[in-house]
């Protein structure tokens, strides 16, 4: 190894419990099979965002955001005339630009470990198999999915509540699908702004300080009412874009975002616009007959957490229990427009890491997961240290088509759950004792 690119580094050897070795996590001499709450597999929200590789840092796109006529003292000029020798007035147009400069770095190091041990096994009943049958070979390959399985975890989070103006972070959706959206000059184009709802900690039922983009809404209108003016709103919009309305044989992938609780609170609350009488919630009207049947109807959806109709276009609720949980009873949910037709206006992109290793063959890097992550070794003697590395960003190019309401509430028995381990919802458990050897 080049002794310039060789970092000297006295490490530490790290007392987390290991999978094999002497100091195992489990009794792998008992019979009992090994569940572990990690390497979660595929996450439907992540698959659905969709991920492509790339190698270009700055994306630039400019939009033209309006086409008028030439103004004169604040109104439209006139496109008529009566002399056929009369000079004609002019055009003018404006443009906003989507800029995005950089990816997030999401980093993470493995406990050390003592490189003579890695292949020492326990007792004679290894090798011992995870739920899903696949094998855990080593303590190598456990601390490696283990890094990986907390990235995805940062990932999870950030694709929420990132912010790009943070050194290391993407935007994510809180400051992707906004009603202030400026260029990267500053200017305002309001043009792009998103349509931002502040539920203000009402129910499904509405009530007192609803605004939209700041402006109040009457606390007659529910969330359904709000909901599909809303999208009614996306859809003029996207009638008025040359592009996309071109696309709209092809179908809009819209779907609604939301911890998981709501989607529960949002199916009832639908069936009740729907069937009941009257325009409030009404849990014996819920109770009748057709009132369950019109329920169980919407059941099932593309990701089994239930959909709905708007205007007979069918969206489906994906439950999302990452930093949309706002408390015991509240959280956030999204409309979000995924593609129109063939055109995608909502992407996730990695920073390709393939080309890395053969560019710097003497610093041993090597990738995994077709270029989305870099690996490397730090090394203090027989002292080794895994290091994992994933830069991701997320794009979207018409934030108009976008919905957030904020803060909406819904009343039940036992509360929210979240598989987020940084969250007080986190499911297993309240409290973390670190597994260690002695």
């Amino acid at each position: 190894m080049n002794e310039n690119l060789r970092q000297r580094q006295t490490l530490t050897l790290s007392d987390l419990a290991t999978i094999y070795g002497c100091c195992g996590l489990f009794d792998m001499c008992a019979d009992e099979d090994l569940v572990s709450l990690s390497m979660q597999g595929a996450d439907p929200f992540l698959d659905w965002v969709g991920w492509e590789a790339t190698d270009v840092c700055v994306v630039k796109k400019e939009f033209i955001t309006w086409i008028r006529p030439e103004q004169s003292g604040g109104v439209c000029t006139d496109g008529y005339l009566a002399d056929p020798c009369e000079d004609p007035e002019g055009v003018e147009f404006g443009t906003c630009d989507f800029t995005l400069e950089d990816f997030a770095r999401l980093r993470r190091e493995g406990p050390v470990r003592d490189v003579t041990m890695n292949d020492v096994r326990y007792c004679d009943r290894q090798p011992r198999y995870r739920l899903d049958g696949t094998r855990i070979t080593d303590d190598r390959e456990f601390d490696a999915r283990m890094i990986a399985e907390v990235q995805l975890q940062d990932l999870r989070r950030m694709i929420i509540t990132g912010n790009a103006a943070t050194a290391g972070q993407f935007s994510g959706l809180e400051h992707l699908v906004v009603n202030n959206y400026t260029n990267s000059a500053g200017r305002r184009c309001a043009i792009m702004d998103s349509m931002v709802i502040d539920w203000n900690h009402n129910g499904m039922a509405g009530g007192a300080g609803i605004t939209y983009n700041g402006h109040a809404i009457a606390a007659t209108w529910n969330f359904v009412d709000v909901l599909l003016d809303a999208w009614r709103r996306v859809r003029q919009r996207i009638m008025y874009s040359p592009t996309l309305a071109a696309q709209l044989g092809g179908g809009i992938d819209a779907i609604l975002l939301m911890p998981t609780f709501l989607t529960r609170c949002l199916l009832d609350h639908f069936t009740c616009w729907s069937v009941c009488d009257g325009s409030q919630y009404n849990e014996v009207a819920l109770q009748s007959f057709e009132a369950r049947t019109f329920r169980n109807s919407l059941l099932g959806g593309r990701f089994g957490n239930g959909k709905i109709m708007l205007d007979g276009f069918e969206i489906p609720l994906l439950g999302y229990d990452w930093e949309l949980i706002g408390g015991p009873h509240c959280g956030d949910i999204y409309l979000l427009v995924g593609a129109v037709g063939a055109v995608k206006t909502l992407m996730g992109q990695y920073l390709n890491m393939n080309t890395v290793p053969g560019a710097y063959p003497e610093a041993d890097y090597s990738v995994s997961d077709g270029g989305r992550f870099l690996r490397w070794v730090q090394r203090d003697h027989t002292c080794v240290q895994q290091i994992a590395e994933i830069r991701p960003r997320v794009l979207s190019w018409a934030p108009w088509t976008n919905i957030r309401f904020e803060d909406v509430c819904c009343d039940s028995p036992t509360g929210p759950l979240s598989p987020d381990p940084c969250e007080t919802s986190f499911f297993p458990e309240t409290s973390f004792s670190v597994a260690e050897c002695p």
